[in-house]
């Protein structure tokens, strides 16, 4: 059970920030904290999900501080559904975050998705070692995640170019 806690931590921050914006009538940024509690449910549980497949015994990992870690990036028994699959999952998040912030642009985007992937698998990291979480740490998932949410903003911005949105 205390391996949820962390979890149930950050979603309490994340419920008072999204009922904080809906009241102030920031709908946009509600999704956007909304969009955060997603990834975190995604990735701060102790479920942890599977889309590889046999070649996953072939990654190159270490086992420290409470976790499993892969530190060897696009090992090619590592780019399987998964790492497709992180790609999409932080696409929405690119979208919200050039959909909040439409004054953005490229450098910006590609410090947001680093800072998310360093964020969820810190997360993981932090979870592994204080409740042994039991998520792998992959810089992979870094490197995904940082390209999802620098996708989704170009998406979003050529999306917005096409069908201008009003932003609030």
């Amino acid at each position: 059970m205390s391996r949820w806690v962390p979890f149930g931590l950050v979603s309490c921050l994340w419920l008072w920030l999204v009922v904080k914006n809906w009241r102030q009538q920031h709908y946009r940024r509600s999704l956007w904290w909304l969009g955060c509690w997603g990834l975190s449910a995604l990735t701060w549980t102790p479920l942890a999900f599977s889309f590889g497949g046999s070649h996953v015994a072939r990654i190159t990992t270490s086992w420290w501080s409470g976790g499993v870690w892969v530190l060897t990036p696009l090992e090619p028994a590592s780019i399987d559904a998964s790492f497709w699959l992180n790609v999409v999952m932080t696409v929405p998040q690119g979208m919200l975050l050039a959909l909040n912030w439409p004054r953005l642009r490229w450098p910006q985007w590609l410090l947001a998705g680093l800072a998310t992937g360093l964020s969820l698998e810190g997360g993981q990291a932090i979870g592994n070692a204080l409740v042994s979480l039991g998520r792998w740490v992959d810089i992979n998932d870094v490197l995904t995640n940082w390209l999802g949410v620098f996708l989704g903003a170009i998406l979003m911005t050529v999306l917005a170019k096409h069908w201008p949105v009003k932003i609030d």
